[in-house]
């Protein structure tokens, strides 16, 4: 029977396929009713984990902070997909086991006491006490997932990893204790050239009107008198009679006609304009205080 340390360090491990090949790490462990031994792991593969597949523990070995199963990684990524945050019911189960064609494989090898017998003496991690909870479905089940236990193990790692980074930081104030180091955040300012609008030329046409003076000659008639010349005077018939004399007039009119010439070349250019834009964002920086010295320039 696993116990919770077991459980705990099974977490933590990343899974492989029988050829070696890394599958990804190990996101839920569902263990048997009755004698609380891991059956099946729910294992991340793919990009960046996303996807996931339940795998049978049978044939498995954990080792070290590895979790050898016995099959390739084609059929893992190839199981039937079912609910991991449902316990898994006997139909469920032997539909996994007829996908790996597993039916009587040994359990799991390295979880047990042989595991806790191989890890004596290493360093006791924070958080063991965490408990690993497997609500089943009934006997009729058979195997429950250990949900609870999962998130009380990632907070054990969280734990575990900020007091490692303690320690870190314990053993580098150790090592310089007469010094330390103020950081401050810096703007770094840069420029990108982007479209800011569109220029376009069109002409269309309007119309005007134009008034123009233009001399014209017309002919009117005029009435002269003058007197009978002498040989006028002989050439006189000296009948009285009606006559008529006509004139004919004329006079000059105005013709319009219009031509498109060209008057003018017009283009588009383009230059550039310096502007200054002031740009403003918060930034932080480290301040420090002194005790039993003076330093005028501490706090700044």
């Amino acid at each position: 029977m696993a116990n919770e340390r077991d459980l705990k360090e099974l977490f933590e491990a990343t899974a492989y396929d029988n050829t070696g090949d890394k599958l990804g790490d190990i996101k839920e462990i569902f263990v048997d009713d009755e004698t609380g031994a891991p059956t099946f792991v729910e294992v991340g593969h793919g990009l960046f984990g996303m996807s996931s597949s339940l795998v049978p523990l049978r044939g498995a070995n954990f080792e070290g902070d590895a979790l050898n199963l016995a099959f390739s990684k084609d059929r893992v990524k190839d199981a039937p997909e079912l609910d991991s945050d449902r316990n898994l019911t006997s139909e469920q189960q032997d539909e996994l086991y007829r996908h790996y064609g597993v039916q009587d494989a040994p359990g799991i090898t390295g979880v047990g006491s042989d595991r806790r017998e191989a890890a004596a003496g290493e360093r006791e991690v924070a958080g063991d006490k965490a408990g690993y909870a497997a609500s089943g479905a009934g006997a009729g089940a058979g195997v429950g997932a250990a949900a609870d236990g999962k998130h009380h193990a990632e907070d054990d790692v969280d734990a575990e990893r900020r007091a490692a980074a303690d320690v870190d930081a314990q053993r580098q104030a150790a090592g310089n204790a007469d010094e330390i180091i103020r950081s401050e955040e810096r703007l770094n300012v840069g420029k990108e050239r982007v479209a800011s609008g569109e220029a376009r030329l069109r002409k269309y046409v309007v119309e005007d009107t134009e008034q123009v003076e233009v001399p014209v000659t017309r002919e009117e008639v005029r009435v002269e008198r003058t007197p009978i010349s002498e040989e006028d005077a002989k050439n006189f018939t000296g009948k009285i009679g009606e006559e008529e004399a006509s004139v004919t007039l004329h006079e000059e009119r105005v013709n319009v006609s219009k031509d498109t010439v060209p008057v003018e070349k017009i283009a588009l250019n383009k230059e550039q304009v310096q502007d200054t834009e002031t740009v403003s964002e918060t930034v932080r920086k480290e301040q420090f205080d002194t005790e039993g010295v003076t330093d005028p320039k501490a706090g700044k």
